[in-house]
């Protein structure tokens, strides 16, 4: 029963594509299905909300940060289903797999806030990957999509590799696979050479998944040929479920004094390349996509920052300033898929004069990239500024001092893509269609980002009640 979450979604993908091959059910019944299947998989973690159990002989745990882990990727997951409904028009034939796959990439995305074992991480990690493969080529008669579907399978694969190789140096160090058993070794024999190399092969295999520095070339170029929805689905639930495993294996595994000795200035200077980088690389990009994805490289650099500080506070701040990234990125992207619909939507060019044709939309995105480049008083702002002061009181001043300087620099792509929006003349006529349920989303989302602006504590008191009930 604790497990039933994986269960509905890996069962409901299975039926669906069973149905959907015997049926040929229209796709956007299919879509509607896939939404319930979500909710009912979030339904089932009501019972076990405050319960803590270990099973399956400990690769399995159930605590307050799986739940927390659980609950964001299965709302990833309804928010990546729905910007498929609203885009299926700039899916070639759009069939009903389309919307069935990402239930399978949500499985391995909430087996991943339960991992307790290494072979389960690599498992579940490898349910995500392989799902993301075929939906970033999905657009088979499209050469930038399959452009991007090769360099995501060679650079993925690649990083796999590494993992495994991480995860081979562990167990052959301490003779099991199990974070109990490798946090116990590490206690009573010490940290040696053996499994510093599988640490640091593991910072490879997991650096992939949060497109950080010098892990990141894939990014931009999936980001911009990868299906809108996917970009949306890669840029969040892919790196969320990235931060996730790290923060797992931090808190367990690799909580020991020796070992953090190693890792913390390595997790620094992924974080400090990965912020300028990242911000550097997006100034002078004009296609939304590719800028949304260097932007992407330097949020995964701010998330290190938290990481890097290796305090409970500070993986409490990664977890808030991931709630302020859904909000501001699936706000930037739904608002992409409607103006792809409208033939045009890809580049700064094309949201010129938004504001005359949508003003909804408008302020949307300007809201989100407000969000985004982290200006106060909304919820990305204060993320920003928790993982400072999180680094700060940690003594990573260093870190920090480079961390506001590129951040500070990137407020500069964020502003021109609003200036764009309020100050230029439109280059397409006409107003844009909204459906009332993409308007009560917009609005539900762009409130969410105001609003939990100014309720930081409570917010930050649940994600530090995750992290400290997570076994840590």
């Amino acid at each position: 029963m604790i497990a039933a979450p994986e269960v509905i979604l890996v069962a409901g993908g299975v039926f669906l594509l069973l149905a959907e091959s015997l049926a040929k059910l229209e796709s956007k019944a299919v879509g509607v299905l896939v939404l319930a299947v979500h909710l009912i998989a979030g339904l089932c973690l009501l019972p076990f909300i405050t319960t803590r159990a270990v099973i399956w002989d400990g690769l399995y745990t159930w605590d307050r940060f799986a739940v927390s882990g659980k609950a964001f990727f299965l709302v990833v997951g309804m928010l990546v289903t729905y910007l498929s409904l609203e885009g299926e028009a700039k899916v070639p034939a759009a069939r009903a797999e389309f919307y069935i796959l990402p239930l399978f990439c949500t499985a391995g995305m909430a087996l991943l806030c339960s991992v307790r074992d290494f072979v389960l991480l690599f498992v579940a990690l490898e349910l995500v990957t392989v799902t993301l493969f075929v939906l970033v080529a999905y657009r088979r008669s499209d050469p930038a999509s399959l452009e991007a579907g090769a360099k995501y399978l060679i650079v993925g694969g690649l990083a796999t590799a590494f993992l495994v190789m991480g995860i081979a140096y562990i167990f052959g160090a301490t003779g099991s696979t199990q974070f109990d058993a490798v946090a116990g070794f590490a206690e009573s024999e010490g940290v040696g050479p053996v499994l510093l190399f599988g640490l640091a092969f593991l910072l490879v295999g997991l650096g992939f998944k949060a497109a950080a520095v010098p892990f990141h070339i894939w990014a931009p170029d999936v980001y911009q040929g990868a299906p809108t929805p996917i970009t949306a689905y890669l840029s969040v639930g892919s790196k969320a479920a990235g931060f996730v495993v790290l923060l797992r294996v931090f808190l367990l595994p690799f909580w020991n004094t020796d070992f953090q000795r190693h890792w913390v200035p390595l997790v620094a200077l992924l974080a400090a390349l990965s912020v300028v980088l990242g911000n550097l690389a997006a100034l002078p990009q004009r296609n939304i996509k590719r800028l949304l994805g260097y932007s992407s490289i330097s949020h995964a650099g701010f998330l290190l920052i938290g990481v890097a500080s290796h305090s409970f506070l500070g993986f409490a701040s990664v977890l808030y300033y991931l709630m302020a990234y859904l909000a501001a990125t699936f706000t930037a992207f739904l608002v992409l898929v409607l103006l792809e619909r409208e033939k045009g939507g890809e580049t700064i060019a094309d949201l010129s004069g938004l504001a005359q044709r949508s003003p909804l939309l408008a302020w949307s995105m300007a809201l989100a990239m407000v969000s985004l480049a982290g200006i106060p008083p909304l919820m990305g702002f204060f993320g920003k500024l928790l993982v400072f002061l999180a680094a700060w009181e940690s003594g990573l001043h260093f870190l920090v001092i480079v961390g506001v300087a590129a951040a500070a620099a990137g407020i500069y792509y964020y502003v021109m893509v609003v200036r764009a929006m309020f100050w230029s003349d439109p280059v397409h006529q006409g107003p844009i269609a909204v459906h009332p349920a993409t308007r009560g989303l917009l609005l539900a989302l762009n409130v969410g980002s105001i609003l939990f602006g100014f309720y930081v504590k409570p917010i930050l008191a649940l994600a530090a009640g995750a992290v400290v009930g997570s076994g840590g």
